[in-house]
């Protein structure tokens, strides 16, 4: 009886000690990790104000195009103003470098991004475009 109490004090403390060493593994992999901006961009200013600058240049191309997009650009362009701060030349940086690419349609590249912004707006700042929940787009 006196063995088993002790093997199974010496599993539970084995058990513990490999929780705690995975734990420690993945907190410093965890720490290692680039951060994770849109287009690695340095930080989140200028991950809001390249998305600023996609919702504006995409309203400025598809003016009178179609009313449910233009409420939705609206609504993603009041969303990043704000947190975009100063970093607004580095947003329109980022989009020009992002369009610059002569095998990459422009359109195309503007889609793709403002896709991945409203993604972010929606999944990392937990916004809410009513457009999209009102069965708009």
């Amino acid at each position: 009886m006196q063995g088993g109490i002790w093997r199974i004090g010496l599993g539970v403390l084995l058990g513990a000690a490999l929780l705690a060493g995975l734990f420690v593994l993945v907190w410093r992999d965890g720490q290692r990790a680039p951060p994770a901006w849109l287009r690695g961009l340095p930080g989140p200013e200028a991950e809001a104000a390249f998305c600023l600058a996609v919702a504006e240049r995409i309203d400025d191309r598809s003016r009178g195009a179609d009313a449910r997009l233009a409420r939705f650009l609206d609504e993603q362009i009041l969303f990043w103003r704000g947190p975009a701060g100063s970093a607004l030349g580095a947003g329109r940086a980022a989009l020009a470098a992002e369009t610059a690419d002569p095998t990459r349609p422009e359109g195309r590249a503007l889609f793709l991004a403002l896709q991945d912004c409203a993604w972010r707006a929606l999944s990392f700042y937990g916004h809410r475009f009513p457009s999209m929940e009102e069965g708009g787009l």
